[in-house]
């Protein structure tokens, strides 16, 4: 443990610039010893480069200082707010196949390595009422919905394998890469591509899954629907029902299917139903609709994920002359008498 302590402030100084030409040259010797620290080194200082995209030149300062000293320590346990009600960036999970990497290097040798990095998956999720933003070791930058997460494996990304696992949903802006293809796999269907922009929505407890596709193209495998292949052209989506096993396919504005990736719902013709599950997802509150048919109510609007519940009822109200009554974390929406 104490090598790997040691490993650990080595490379937090070198990435700083901290480094003694002494501690530059025992960087080298250990180099020279196994090639395999020139990749975890790279790795290391690529994982602390991405971080400039989430901080002000302040803190991006200070907290270069901070990991010359404090490397593993930092890196696993900092968590910055931006905006405390709008994102929330959990930089450990980027830097989590570095400080792994570290972990099993001299602690354990090569052949914990190895078998440590196979089950290594690192998780990114979005509490309720956020959106998180996240960049990957690829380039690849991804949205992720409230109450919705994105894992992968480490060391097979890392690798070139470019798949990750999406339980909700996210926006994906993927870096170019046509001899790596960047696959997301959900329950219903994958998505593989090189270099586009696109939305999915793959909730475990919904049937119905959801991909928009902004910019590029797209190969849709659905994992049922006889296997179906379909390649998806900018401003379509695709929604496919696992329990009649249907395939619609129809064109969109898409900014009104990613507009939740800027904080904000926009609803052109949407029913009531649709936007009780939206605010449900953003509020954590469950909603009753008295009678049921007031789902079929249709609704135009925008809400913003920093509103907060009240307003939102208002702007219901206001807009649909429907009454709201708040108990606990449950609401009833009813037609006004």
């Amino acid at each position: 443990m104490e090598e790997t302590n040691k490993l650990d402030i080595l490379i937090g100084k070198i990435i700083s610039g901290n480094a003694s030409p002494e501690e530059l040259q025992q960087a080298e010797d250990l180099r020279n010893q196994d090639p395999g620290i020139t990749d975890f080194l790279a790795q290391s200082r690529k994982a602390w480069d991405n971080t400039r995209y989430f901080l002000s030149p302040e803190d991006y300062g200070s907290d270069k200082q901070l990991l010359g000293s404090k490397y593993s320590e930092f890196l696993f346990g900092k968590i910055w707010l931006v905006s405390r009600r709008v994102l929330i960036y959990r930089i450990a999970a980027i830097l989590a196949f570095p400080v792994a990497l570290a972990a099993g290097w001299y602690g354990f040798g090569k052949g914990f390595l190895r078998s440590s990095l196979a089950s290594q998956v690192c998780v990114i999720s979005s509490p309720p009422g956020n959106v998180s933003k996240t960049i990957l070791p690829d380039g690849t930058w991804i949205w992720i919905n409230t109450g919705s997460s994105v894992s992968y494996n480490t060391a097979a990304f890392n690798h070139g394998k470019r798949e990750v696992q999406l339980t909700g949903e996210a926006y994906f802006q993927v870096s170019p890469d046509k001899g790596r293809p960047f696959i997301v796999e959900t329950p219903h269907a994958s998505v593989k591509v090189t270099g586009t922009s696109f939305n999915i929505k793959a909730y475990p407890d919904d049937p119905d899954f959801e991909t928009v596709l902004a910019e590029g193209s797209v190969e849709l495998s659905l994992k049922q629907a006889d296997s179906r292949v379909i390649r998806m052209n900018p401003g379509q989506r695709i929604m496919y029902n696992s329990r009649n096993d249907s395939v619609n396919i129809n064109e969109v504005d898409a900014e009104i299917y990613t507009s939740w990736r800027n904080m904000e719902l926009i609803f052109k013709d949407a029913s009531l139903n649709d936007l009780v599950r939206k605010l449900d997802s953003i509020y954590d509150i469950r909603f009753h609709l008295e009678p049921a048919s007031l789902g079929d109510y249709r609704f135009r609007g925008m809400f913003r994920y920093n509103n907060n519940l009240i307003e939102a009822l208002e702007k219901i109200k206001k807009t649909s002359g429907i009454n709201y009554y708040i108990e606990n974390k449950e609401v009833w929406l009813r037609i006004a008498k």
